[in-house]
């Protein structure tokens, strides 16, 4: 047999394409035999024509170069054998009458090349660059068609389970996708089957090598001696004591079904896999694992309504079933987004454990290497250890946060990735430290720190404190405040009163922003309504001040959770408790300004709008009377949170009126609720969540009634900080000849 695969070769005399060659031949000289057709050679490929003997001539080559006949001696093979007849004209043309309507398959062009254009700036791909010439855009690299998987069958195992598409193999032991007929429920469930031939029970792998007892730390003066690469990476922490000989005998072999089994029996975590069955049947052992229903973890992390607090809930629950396999001896070589599954929106699964790996790691273990695989475990396995875990860990973080899977252009060098606080300067600061003591190819940069690592050599005990920091406090805004005040055009004195109270406070890897708005409009003259509005905010602020929630504006120390009890759970602000608090503080500035109204002539009558904002880590609550107002701008979207407790307004709530006659009725600014003006009033309440980017804007009518919704929309867009807004606002009111006092409290969240 030729080496060479692309040589020719001639077939034998009696082949199929011989016989065929006859064939044709053979039409041709009908054809060319019959009345008023010219008689047109024969021209056969070389490669499909028969082998010709010495002193005969094949049909149609009669055109071709003479054939060598030189004589020769037969061989006693060949005088043995008898020498074949050609076949008769008359026999070809009988035979070939069969063949004379079979198509000839006609040579095919050659499609062009499909062109394929970069999906971010829609250049032209060249050849088969790996990159975009124009942006550096990385193509998804084509795959090989990998080779033909053994049959899968296609009968119910079980009369159940149904084997779907290969999804990886290792050490005999295969990964299906499959389909649960029997689960319960009207469609068939989503499964994962592994499948691994039978042993006989006389043939069973052996267990693994018995492990002994680790012993404690060394101190450096006992450090092992350095390898041939440097530092021994197992002094850099202290060992979690391995499993005791006997437990490690017992263990199956890896890589088994019984070994996966028994692991996932004793983690027992509901962030792994829930097994559904496990049997033999025919010539291979099966185990069924749940698939739970869900989104990927990408969907679910991009999904612009999650919040942080769900993101890192997941984050910690994935964290905890990793720390829970290293208790068992077992570590994931490359944790993925694609591999977890978020169920309702509240729980995280891994699906997929094909890459688990017993720990201690046997000689040369199969690694995947991929960009989730930590260093250690491709240069240096006999060095790798549960720590290993954290590296993928950050690699998924900051896939994450890329919203997008990692590529060679991430990495300095194999295993060395970019730094995050490079790439992103202004990250949270927080989240910053979180990948860069994961994601970083020096063990000894990783969790845990040096006082951790006495309490979990791993670094998942505090990498679960820090997850559940960032679950507490990534959702809360950081405040940038600005306020302004205006006489306006108009008027003598200003009646309009405000206070402005900012804190931020920081405790134990806690830090957060508070904030308390209050604004008065008084009415009723000039000194009777500015009277009005310095009550109010006096008694709102008294009042508020002494409750428990607010001692964070009060400048009280607010008592935060200790680090040793982050891992419990801690319920969000009740805003409930906050609503009945402005609420109160509000019903205490009326019955201050009724009874100040009432006690002396000269005041009657005198009353002002209030307005009670409070901006607590994500929360805004609002307490309104009057026609003050409170705006909140989130993703280009302003509402007016507050509605204005006016005759006018309530006409046009009634459908009485229309919003452009309720700016010119001459009743629109008789209020149907004021402060002190009654003895008792019934406060409105407001709720919404705050995001970074959005804005806050609380004003008197003053304000609102010079600067439409448009333009304020503008002027907030276009806003790069809160006093520059705030200063705009008020200049505007003043511009458009304000004919009241104004006021204005702008917060942006950052």
């Amino acid at each position: 047999m030729s080496s060479n695969p692309s040589e020719e070769k001639n077939p034998q005399p009696g082949s199929l394409q011989a016989m065929l060659a006859r064939l044709r031949g053979m039409v041709q000289a009908l054809k060319s035999s019959e009345p008023g057709q010219a008689q047109q050679p024969e021209f056969m490929p070389t490669w499909d024509g028969p082998t010709a003997a010495p002193g005969q001539t094949i049909p149609g080559s009669e055109a071709g170069p003479p054939v060598d006949e030189t004589p020769r001696e037969a061989s006693a093979a060949e005088a043995q054998t008898p020498a074949v007849e050609p076949a008769s004209t008359s026999e070809q043309a009988s035979s070939d009458a069969s063949k004379a309507d079979i198509p000839v398959a006609e040579e095919l062009p050659v499609p062009p090349p499909t062109l394929q254009l970069c999906p971010y700036c829609h250049a032209r791909r060249k050849t088969e660059h790996v990159y975009c010439d124009e942006c550096g855009w990385i193509f998804p690299t084509v795959e090989a068609t990998p080779a033909a998987a053994p049959p899968v069958p296609q009968n119910r195992i079980k009369d159940r389970f149904l084997l779907g598409d290969k999804i990886s193999e290792r050490g005999g032991v295969t990964r299906f996708r499959g389909l649960d007929f029997g689960s319960g429920h009207g469609e068939p469930a989503s499964v994962v089957v592994l499948r691994a031939p039978r042993m006989p029970s006389s043939e069973m792998a052996p267990a693994a090598e018995p492990v002994t007892q680790a012993e404690p730390a060394p101190v450096p003066e006992q450090a092992a001696t350095a390898s041939d690469e440097g530092v021994d990476l197992r002094q850099t922490l202290v060992w979690i004591p391995a499993l005791t000989a006997a437990a490690a005998a017992a263990r199956p072999a890896w890589p088994s079904i019984a070994w996966e089994h028994s692991l996932l029996e004793r983690a027992a975590h509901t962030a792994l896999p829930r097994i559904v069955d496990h049997f033999s049947e025919g010539d291979f052992e099966y185990l069924v694992e749940e698939v739970p229903a869900g989104q990927a973890l990408w969907d679910a992390w991009d999904d612009p309504q999650v919040s942080a607090e769900q993101r890192f809930r997941w984050l910690k629950q994935i964290a905890g079933a990793l720390h829970r396999l290293h208790q068992c001896g077992a570590i994931l070589e490359g944790l993925r987004p694609d591999i977890v599954t978020v169920s309702g929106g509240e729980y995280a699964c891994l699906t997929d454990l094909a890459d688990l790996l017993p720990l201690p790691l046997p000689p040369d273990p199969p690694i995947r290497a991929t960009h989730y695989t930590a260093p250690e475990l491709v240069l240096s396995s006999h060095q790798a250890d549960a720590r290993s875990d954290l590296y993928s860990f950050g690699a998924m973080l900051y896939a994450l946060h890329m919203g997008r899977e990692l590529t060679e252009l991430d990495f300095e060098l194999q295993g060395v990735p970019k730094s995050i606080y490079e790439r992103f300067p202004d990250i949270h600061p927080l989240f910053g430290r979180l990948v860069s003591k994961t994601f970083c190819r020096d063990l000894a940069k990783r969790f845990p720190t040096e006082e951790a690592a006495k309490e979990d050599g791993t670094g998942f005990a505090e990498l679960i404190r820090t997850l559940e920091t960032c679950r507490r406090t990534l959702d809360h805004v950081r405040l940038d405040i600005a306020a302004w005040t205006t006489t306006g055009m108009v008027r003598t004195g200003n009646e309009d009163a405000f206070a402005l109270l900012h804190a931020t406070e920081s405790s134990e890897n806690t830090l957060g922003d508070s904030a308390l708005v209050l604004l008065a409009d008084g009415m009723g003259g000039y000194e009777a309504g500015e009277v009005a509005a310095a009550l109010a905010i006096q008694a709102m602020r008294k009042y508020l001040l002494q409750q428990k929630p607010f001692a964070a504006v009060a400048g009280e120390a607010t008592p935060l959770p200790d680090e040793k009890h982050l891992a419990e759970f801690v319920p969000p602000p009740d805003r409930a408790a906050y609503k009945q608090l402005l609420a109160a503080a509000l019903k205490e500035a009326n019955k201050a300004v009724y009874m100040a109204a009432h006690g002396v002539e000269a005041r009657r009558g005198m009353g002002c709008t209030a307005e009670a904002v409070y901006v607590h880590a994500r929360d805004l609550i609002v307490g309104h009377v009057g026609d003050s107002r409170t705006y909140h701008l989130q993703a280009g979207n302003l509402v007016q949170l507050t509605r204005d407790q006016t005759w006018v307004n309530r006409m046009v709530e009634m459908g009485a009126m229309s919003v452009e006659e309720a700016e010119l009725h001459p009743r629109r600014s008789e209020l149907h609720q004021a402060i002190g003006g009654y003895p008792d009033v019934e406060p409105a309440l407001y709720e919404a969540t705050l995001k970074p980017g959005d804005w806050v804007v609380v004003c008197s009518d003053g304000l609102s009634n010079h600067i439409d919704d448009g333009t304020l929309l503008e002027i907030l867009l276009n806003g790069k900080a809160a006093e520059s807004v705030a200063r705009r606002l008020v200049n505007l009111a003043n511009h458009e000849e304000a004919t009241d006092n104004a006021t204005v409290v702008v917060i942006r969240a950052t």
